[in-house]
């Protein structure tokens, strides 16, 4: 054969196999799905914040942008002090007897309160109303807001099946007496507009355990919110047929450390960083509602009140993390993005204005649906399981991404710790391990100081209380002075013959998003927060 005919076989052969390949792509290609951004928050106590989040979309839809929220409720908000028994939580917690010594109780009260009052009540009624009216959604918090998924090395005290029961039945048994309950006159026939379309769940804390799962479905839960995932996770059934709609754990741009997309998980970690470079934030003060002069910080875990710089350096962060989010799946696989929130202003505000903002930013973007979890179900519903795959491939035409939305490598660098009578012994791990600049630090208490590797327990020793038990947090900081890796470990009944450093990084307890010690003494409050 000569070279000409050879040539010319081997072109119509090759745009054969183009044909063939461009009808493979297509018959596997599916149509660009929406971004979904979710915006969520847990609790309903605040009558200001329904408000305020009320208002802000209904001017956003002024402007022509549609941005609706989903709000999952505490149904001890609808109980005041006065009828608080007719709530039975559930389950046990631990306590510390008259010895120190760590006991399992039985539950009691509630973990986050009760509303106000007759008056109170009436008005979050009508807010949640409503927001319903208005085309936002409500879904279920539990009742108590306590952790029904804890467990430890020592301790398990997570829910049964039949404790999930009681919890759900009784948070049903609430929203129908509300009324008689509290004396109040129903302003619409149907009293809770939003009583027969609770579809959404998620578990205090995100609490779960196995007991969950086969009860969702029996209180017509069709989707849940509880776990955690990849940014770019696309939602999956679980064996009840409930949908799986988790938080995200963020990689962090520029640095080492996963942040979930949940405010007071990001409240837990930015309060370590405060308080290492500013412990007199422990000392703010302020005025409460009687005028009267107090702490306005009473918790070193999540603090409320910071400083000017502190305020726009953590709400920067969070807004950062949130467009690293936000673009790697816009112009990825489209995944939804899920933002979780709380009616609370810790951070003197800041997670608060940082919320709103970016939702600012990105539901006026073209192909962009700032819906409810209803919504999201609903599409989810009725894809295909192909379509699902092929969305989770990102098999489908993605936008260019614009150098604006390029976001920064996430480090691969990790704190090692080892321990013995006298030292624990620090040290870097992993391929940017050896990155130039960078400094390691210890904080004990409001004590902070550089160190080459070693800390001598000698030194914790002097700044912490004999016997009690004391968090070491190790901080690694770029040349830039930003921290880009943290650990924290206990070293356990400080100076006595008992002393150990416990090896686990707490800190991985915050990128899981199981955090109950912030609940573990907040009981039969008569306020909410």
């Amino acid at each position: 054969m000569s070279k000409r005919k050879l040539i010319a076989k081997g072109l119509v052969t090759l745009s054969l196999f183009t044909q063939h390949f461009a009808w493979a792509q297509t018959t596997t290609t599916v149509k660009r799905p929406p971004q979904f951004v979710m915006f969520a928050f847990d609790g309903s106590y605040n009558n200001e914040v329904w408000q305020y989040s009320r208002d802000y979309t209904k001017l956003r839809k002024d402007a022509g942008v549609d941005t609706r929220f989903t709000f999952f409720i505490n149904p001890v908000y609808f109980l005041s002090p006065e009828n608080k028994t007719f709530y039975q939580p559930p389950g046990q917690r631990l306590i510390l007897d008259g010895a120190g010594n760590e006991v399992a109780t039985k539950n009691r009260g509630s973990a986050i309160g009760w509303g106000d009052d007759r008056r109170d009540i009436s008005d979050r009624i009508d807010q949640m109303n409503a927001a319903y009216r208005e085309g936002h959604e409500i879904g279920s918090h539990a009742v108590g807001h306590f952790d029904g998924g804890f467990r430890n090395k020592k301790w398990d005290l997570r829910w049964s099946e039949a404790d999930w029961k009681s919890e759900f039945t009784q948070f049903y048994a609430i929203l129908d007496r509300v009324f008689d309950l509290n004396g109040i006159s129903k302003k619409e026939s149907k009293g809770l507009l939003f009583r027969n379309e609770i579809t959404g769940f998620r578990a205090p804390v995100l609490g779960v355990s196995p007991g969950l799962w086969p009860n969702l479905p029996k209180f017509g839960i069709q989707y849940d919110t509880s776990k955690l995932n990849f940014v770019n996770y696309w939602p999956q059934r679980n064996e009840f047929g409930t949908w799986n709609f988790p938080l995200a754990e963020v990689p962090e741009p520029g640095g080492a450390r996963k942040w979930i997309s949940m405010d007071y998980n990001f409240c837990v970690r930015d309060s370590a960083r405060v308080l290492k470079e500013e412990p007199q934030t422990m000392q703010i003060m302020k005025r409460d509602k009687s005028g009267n002069t107090v702490k306005a910080n009473k918790a070193r875990d999540c603090l409320n009140e910071v400083s000017t710089a502190q305020k726009a350096q953590v709400k920067a962060n969070m807004l950062s993390i949130y467009r690293s989010y936000f673009n790697t799946n816009y112009y990825g696989n489209r995944a939804p993005v899920h933002i979780g929130h709380h009616f609370s202003k810790w951070m003197s505000g800041a997670y608060m204005e940082a919320f709103f903002e970016f939702a600012n930013e990105v539901c006026s973007k073209p192909e962009v649906k700032c819906g409810t979890y209803n919504e999201l179900q609903a599409f989810m519903d009725k894809s295909s399981a192909s379509e699902i795959e092929a969305y989770r491939k990102g098999t489908f035409a993605k936008l260019p991404r614009p150098k604006s939305a390029s976001v920064a490598r996430h480090l691969d660098l990790k704190i090692d710790m080892t321990s013995d009578r006298d030292f624990m012994n620090i040290s870097l791990a992993g391929r940017d391990a050896q990155m130039a600049g960078l400094k390691k630090f210890v904080t004990v208490g409001d004590v902070t100081k550089e160190i080459d590797g070693t800390i001598d327990l000698k030194d914790i020793r002097e700044v912490s209380e004999a016997g009690k038990d004391a968090l070491v947090r190790i901080s690694v900081e770029n040349r830039m002075n930003k921290e880009i890796a943290t650990a924290t470990y206990t070293v356990k009944a400080v100076g006595t013959q008992n002393e150990v450093v416990d090896s686990e990084n707490v800190e991985g307890r915050w990128e899981q998003g199981h955090m109950a010690e912030a609940h573990r003494d907040d009981v039969d409050f008569t306020k909410g927060h």
